[in-house]
């Protein structure tokens, strides 16, 4: 911690690096430091390429965020982001502090803060913050908080602890309004959203014994609905609420045809079975970007994971 403090103090110009397919914990975590660094007056940019998604516009600082890492940052402070290839970025040019919160982090930081026991990386940089006696402004909690609750499920994942509630509590005397949060976050919902769900839950078919739901996406659904990628999530969750399911499984066509897998449970470590395939995630949530372009064999190969992982002979 003393040698992020120093970092930080020594630098000059300070990126902020969010992962690809950027979600609420990676920009909440960038920009809640981002408006810490400013109260201390630190050059700071927050990086990312990718489209943002369309309920995080409300974001304070969001309009700030640029597409290409400045040539004259001197360090480097990476979120939520497991791996190096995430970051859109080829090459590494500065000094790399890599905060965290996923257990399959590849700790490819100069420094590594990784906790996989906060319920997300903002809670990460909360707490961070708070031992080194940063400045926590009321834009700061605004994106914590977002974060926090998005990838909590709003408080229904086991993640959460009396710990995570008393973050929650202390972002709120900051200035959180949590109606409002929920508002921004889930009651901005495109027709197009909607529309692809409908295709995807036409798509659903259970699996091993019905603790298996299998949901797709594909470029064609995708067109169809006029939805973005990312709008699939949703039917995933449904998915995975189904009274026999174990694991909700999305398999989703990428725009260059690989599939983009995503896995949700309620029992098993699927973050495992995402880090055995090259990707990674946590115990209960995790995904993995598969080389293969048929979406058939890719479920195969998965079908044939949790068979084992859920102890199930056959079909």
């Amino acid at each position: 911690m003393k040698e992020v403090l120093q970092k930080i103090k020594q630098a000059s110009h300070i990126a902020l690096l969010t992962h690809h397919n950027p979600d609420a914990d990676t920009l909440g975590s960038a920009l809640g430091m981002f408006y810490i660094l400013k109260k201390i007056q630190k050059r700071a940019t927050v990086i990312n390429s990718d489209p943002l998604p369309y309920n995080l516009t409300f974001l304070p600082g969001v309009t700030k965020i640029k597409e290409a890492v400045p040539l004259e940052a001197d360090l480097w402070i990476s979120f939520d982001c497991g791996s190096f290839d995430r970051l859109g970025v080829k090459k590494k040019r500065a000094f790399l502090i890599n905060i965290d919160h996923h257990a399959t982090n590849t700790l490819y930081g100069d420094i590594n803060i990784v906790k996989p026991e906060c319920a997300s990386t903002s809670q990460v940089v909360y707490e961070m913050a708070k031992v080194l006696q940063l400045p926590i402004t009321k834009e700061s909690a605004i994106c914590f908080y977002t974060a926090l609750v998005d990838d909590t499920g709003f408080f229904k994942y086991e993640s959460v602890n009396s710990r995570v509630f008393e973050f929650a509590k202390e972002l709120c005397e900051l200035g959180v309004v949590p109606e409002e949060v929920a508002r921004e976050l889930t009651m901005r919902e495109p027709l197009a959203k909607l529309r692809l769900i409908e295709l995807m839950l036409e798509s659903l078919e259970l699996r091993l014994m019905a603790k298996v739901a299998v949901v797709y996406v594909t470029q064609q659904m995708l067109k169809k609905s006029g939805a973005t990628k990312e709008m699939g999530e949703s039917g995933l969750e449904m998915a995975r609420s189904l009274a026999t399911v174990e694991v909700a499984l999305l398999l989703r066509q990428e725009e260059d045809g690989r599939i983009k897998v995503s896995l949700r449970s309620k029992s098993i470590d699927v973050g495992k079975i995402a880090l055995h395939f090259g990707g990674g995630g946590h115990k209960r949530a995790a995904g993995f970007l598969s080389s293969l372009r048929d979406m058939k064999q890719v479920e195969k190969q998965i079908l044939q994971t949790l068979q084992k992982e859920l102890g199930i002979e056959k079909e």
